[in-house]
């Protein structure tokens, strides 16, 4: 491998650098949609027990622990912090 190889061209390195704020503001983005989205557990209402037959771990915002995924904690797409697999709260949209 020669010097040649390992050169890049002033045109070629300004295109590559002109992308580098278009992904830092993509990025920004989907962190601000993803903490616009989310609530914290008393707004939800979220209590740690089933109401019902309705429960987190048959919610479809529910994501699941992925070590023994029934018994522990997992989280929620729109409730903030740990979520009880048997709890419930007032977003709760069966899958």
């Amino acid at each position: 491998m020669n010097d040649d190889d390992k050169t890049i061209s002033r045109g070629r390195m300004i295109q590559k650098l002109a992308l580098v704020p278009i992904a830092i503001g993509a990025l920004a983005a989907l962190q601000a949609e993803a903490d616009a989205a989310t609530v914290d557990q008393k707004t939800a209402m979220y209590v740690t027990h089933p109401n019902g037959s309705k429960k987190c771990s048959g919610c479809k915002l529910f994501l699941p622990a992925k070590k023994n995924p029934m018994k522990s904690p997992g989280a929620c797409k729109l409730v903030k912090g740990t979520i009880q697999p048997n709890g419930y709260c007032k977003f709760f949209s069966p899958k």
